[in-house]
């Protein structure tokens, strides 16, 4: 297949029918595509595209019944029948042997092609008119109406002729009886007016995603000058330390090209031109489409793909043309329709030396639109870099609104590498075998073990039961001992002494959660997770751009119908601090968290502000969807938000520590979770959700949700992480990691974290 492009930036694609002569012989698909110019157009420059996926039957051709054959008027039927349906192994059956071209496979195979990449034809609708018969001869006349997805309707009249052989009677095929004009090697070529697809932009106007010009980056290690300006250079190009890039280049093979990444070619070329002549660096252009951000936000965007050949022949019926690349995840996908526009066409007739003889019909392409999305690609960036080389992911919400400012999944990838034209393409590989699963979308696709982030239901489902009230008080010792024969130590040594549920909150303790879920499970073993699911747990948020996964909720009908077995006591218990079946992913977490912050209000997430038409006028534009309220009273509200506030103000809180002396006002809970399925084996996931509440009218309050997994305590990973993010969206300078050096040193070059013995933490519970 080729395709040409034109000065108004529109890709154009041809196909064409075969000459007569190659009808007859065709063997390979590849030998029906030839290219041609237009005298009527501006000459066109030729690039490649994958030939289109022809499905060919391969079952044997159907044997019509002697009925159906015993007149010509029988035998047109049938064949207008299959014809229209596009049955082609009964269509096989109906035509005489001898003008199928040499065999029923490539019979076949003309007629699809024809019709479908030439003709682009998603109905076929044939009126028989009147059959002459001459003996062992006939002629039929009959209209046609083609409906196409590129050229719109196409009506004509062609003369089918038939013969009988042995008193049945067959229809002589030809290119002609599918369209008149396809007599002396004349040939149909369609040419595709493809518009350039949409632009993605942050929530400022800045690319996220666009057509242009780019270069494919590496290195050559072997080749490298010793205190090379090149090593310099493409760190800074890529936002990357020298100290970093020495040690990937230090371990390469010095006579192999070492992939680094991609960047657009008005950077390259205004402020990193002397790269071209630095030896071992190497710099390979392409046009495509350009993901920014070096993979920051590349669960936002998603990515482009290829029709697969099971999809080619519904998207054809979508005015596709079958070689175009389409949205396969996050705002590619959901806004395809929007990115891609609608491809036109010029139906054209030449003759058998390809030359033009005349247009048969067009249609001009619709532009496509640009999608706003609701992300800060700034602070996508910062919350992409602050989640290091850990496996996590973290989202941060408007509280008031359900948009999403950030959302970021690590480890990412670039989707510049999906481009064909990308030198560095042979890494796309490397994606899909990561045992880390990059492709994933750990903010939506991933469920985790809860831990004690779950404790903010817990505590909800006490309040509303009518058992617990804030000012409630429990006396921990260290030692749960209220089920018999199954003593539980809290993770504080000694305990948090005697404390109001408030505190209890603040302080993690586990004891006072056991407490709620076996009293509440003893009042109605369905509370907890009836609670749990009007959080919004356990199912969908809602969320369009991007796929997500329910999680998990147990429940009796749940666990009697997954395992056979009663919901016990145990259950609850277990659940009251978010382990057992308990699922849950950062997304449904940050959105529970926002409405708690912003007084009870479960918002659907959103990561599209806009789509815009290219005149400017918005067909779609970004509104908040209520999904429901949180069952709270406005005092039992105020208690979990004093609560989570205490957990980074008070000497009982557990991540005190981190936030101690910040200057935003944050309100958090951590969570330390052991995975069922490698306790034992790998350290815990980590959690911190909260929000703040600084009241700024430059900077609206945020709430986000942050877990790093089996990685150990939430107060050393995920609260040390969310004070980044929000030091990132505040515009503070970086308070440093425990466990790095220096801000910015990547997690593969520094220590782990030795935890300081005086700051409380939350530990998993056995």
């Amino acid at each position: 297949m080729i395709f040409f492009s034109s000065p108004r930036s529109r890709r154009h694609r041809v196909c064409m029918t075969p000459p007569i002569s190659i009808w007859r012989r065709l063997t390979l698909v590849a030998a029906l595509l030839t290219a041609c110019g237009n005298p009527a157009a501006t000459t066109p420059t030729a690039d490649t595209l994958p030939p289109p996926v022809i499905s060919t039957p391969t079952v044997p051709p159907a044997t019509p019944t002697p009925a159906e054959l015993s007149t010509p008027e029988l035998a047109l039927a049938a064949y207008l029948e299959a014809f229209t349906t596009r049955d082609l192994t009964r269509l096989t059956g109906l035509v005489t042997p001898d003008s199928q071209g040499g065999s029923a496979e490539a019979f076949q195979q003309s007629v699809t092609q024809l019709l479908g990449n030439t003709l682009t034809a998603t109905e076929i609708e044939a009126r028989p008119g009147a059959v002459t018969v001459d003996g062992a001869n006939a002629t039929a006349t009959v209209d046609l109406r083609y409906q196409t997805a590129l050229v719109g309707e196409l009506n004509t009249t062609v003369s089918i002729p038939l013969r009988q052989d042995a008193g049945s009677w067959r229809v002589v095929f030809s290119p002609a009886v599918i369209w008149p004009d396809l007599v002396n090697g004349q040939q149909l070529l369609m040419v595709v007016l493809t518009p350039d697809r949409g632009s993605i932009l942050d929530r400022n106007g800045v690319p996220l995603v666009e057509n242009t010009s780019a270069y494919a980056v590496g290195f050559v290690p072997g080749e490298l000058e010793e205190e090379s300006a090149g090593v310099g250079g493409v760190a800074r190009l890529f936002g990357i330390s020298t100290e970093v890039l020495n040690v990937r280049l230090a371990n390469a093979v010095p006579e192999q090209y070492l992939m680094i990444g991609e960047a657009p070619a008005a950077l390259v070329e205004g402020r990193y031109g002397y790269l071209f002549n630095t030896p071992g660096v190497y710099l390979y252009g392409y046009e495509g489409r350009f993901y920014y951000g070096d993979g920051a936000a590349a669960h936002v965007t998603g990515y482009t793909s290829y029709i697969q050949p099971e999809e080619v022949q519904t998207y054809r019926e979508q005015g596709y043309f079958g070689t175009e690349r389409i949205g396969s995840a996050g705002l590619e996908a959901w806004g395809e329709v929007a990115l891609a526009g609608k491809s036109g066409g010029q139906l054209q007739l030449r003759d058998a030396n390809s030359q033009f003889l005349r247009m048969i019909a067009q249609t001009q392409p619709q532009d496509s639109q640009t999608i706003t999305s609701t992300v800060d690609l700034d602070l996508q960036e910062a919350v992409q870099f602050a989640l290091g080389d850990f496996s996590a992911a973290a989202v941060v919400l408007d509280l008031n609104t359900g948009a999403v400012l950030a959302m970021a999944s690590a480890p990412t990838f670039s989707p510049n590498l999906f481009d064909p034209g990308n030198r560095n393409n042979d890494s796309a590989g490397a994606i899909l075998s990561d045992p880390r699963r990059p492709g994933i979308n750990h903010a939506t696709q991933s469920a985790y073990p809860a831990g004690s982030i779950f404790k903010i239901v817990t505590m909800a489902a006490g309040l509303t039961s009518g058992l617990f009230t804030p000012e409630s008080r429990y006396d921990c010792n260290g030692i749960w001992e209220e089920m018999d024969n199954f003593p539980r130590p809290d993770w504080l040594e000694g305990g948090h002494g005697d404390i109001t549920l408030v505190e209890g909150l603040s302080g993690s303790c586990n004891p006072w959660f056991w407490h709620i879920g076996l009293n509440v499970h003893n009042q109605d073993p369905e509370w907890l997770g009836e609670t749990a699911r009007a959080f919004g747990l356990g199912a969908v948020t809602g969320i369009a751009q991007v796929d997500e996964t329910p999680g998990q909720i147990p429940d009796p009908e749940w666990k009697q119908r997954t395992r056979g077995e009663a919901w016990t006591a145990f259950d609850d218990v277990n659940m009251s601090i978010g382990q057992g079946d308990v699922l849950v992913t950062p997304l449904q977490f940050a959105r529970l968290t926002a409405a708690i912050a912003n007084g009870g209000t479960l918002y659907q997430p959103q990561l599209a502000l806009s789509v815009a038409a290219p005149d400017g006028q918005p067909t779609f534009t970004f509104a908040p969807i209520a999904q429901g309220t949180l069952p709270l009273t406005e005092e039992q509200l105020a208690a979990i938000q004093t609560g989570m506030r205490n957990v980074t103000k008070e000497p009982i809180g557990t991540a005190r520590n981190r936030f101690r002396n910040f200057s935003i006002p944050v309100a958090g809970k951590t969570g330390t979770a052991e995975d069922p399925g490698v306790s034992g084996i790998q350290e815990p996931d980590a959690w911190f959700t909260g929000f703040t509440y600084a009241g700024r009218s430059d900077r609206p309050d945020i709430a986000f949700a942050v877990v790093v997994q089996n990685q150990g305590q939430g107060s050393d990973f995920a609260a040390p992480i969310a004070r980044r993010i929000i030091e990132a969206y505040f515009g503070l300078n970086y308070a440093r990691y425990p466990w790095e050096a220096s801000v910015g040193v990547p997690a593969d070059l520094i220590a782990t974290p030795t935890p300081d013995p005086s700051v409380p933490v939350d530990t998993p519970t056995p």
